[in-house]
């Protein structure tokens, strides 16, 4: 059990580690980029307001763009260095949540790390929980075997997933945008 658990641990290292790299690349290297960033610009997010999001056209959008992800994952998790993929994915998906936090910051404040919370929730919440499913299995094998139950988790959960991003998500991102 122990082992077990350090490895958990060791895994939201990585993913630590990574947000700092971004947060630190950001301030050092791309700072004026940042700066100019278009994405949390004022008029971009008034344009997001006045967007009326097509809920069904929308759907098909995040099922193409996730299961696509999803498909990469899982064939890159099949190859023979996995431990090596789930650390470098991980760091990865630190780095540039620590970039987009910095620039969020730099155009928004102290609010633009409220916009982007309100981005990733509440489906983050989802998609996190599948993917620590897969990159856990991941890390702990040959340890750790996949099952029915495990499947019938990943598939429930990124179905979940993708319901609170198509039809919650822009609400609560329009409520924090007019909160600003």
């Amino acid at each position: 059990m122990r082992i077990k658990k350090s490895r958990g641990q060791l895994l939201i290292l990585f993913l630590a580690v990574g947000f700092l790299i971004g947060i630190i690349y950001e301030n050092l290297v791309v700072r004026e980029s940042a700066l100019l960033s278009e994405i949390f610009l004022r008029s971009n997010l008034e344009r997001y307001l006045k967007t009326n999001i097509i809920s069904e056209k929308y759907l098909w959008y995040v099922i193409k763009a996730r299961t696509l992800l999803l498909a990469i994952v899982c064939v890159l998790g099949c190859f023979r260095w996995k431990k090596l993929f789930v650390v470098v994915c991980l760091a990865i998906c630190g780095f540039f949540a620590g970039m987009t936090s910095v620039a969020a910051v730099m155009q928004l404040g102290i609010k633009g790390i409220l916009l982007c919370i309100a981005g990733i929730l509440p489906q983050g919440i989802f998609y996190a929980m599948m993917y620590s499913m897969l990159f856990v299995y991941w890390f702990q094998y040959p340890e750790s075997r996949w099952n029915r139950a495990k499947l019938l988790f990943v598939i429930i959960v990124f179905l979940v997933g993708i319901i609170l991003e198509t039809y919650l998500n822009p609400v609560v991102v329009k409520l924090i945008i007019k909160m600003l």
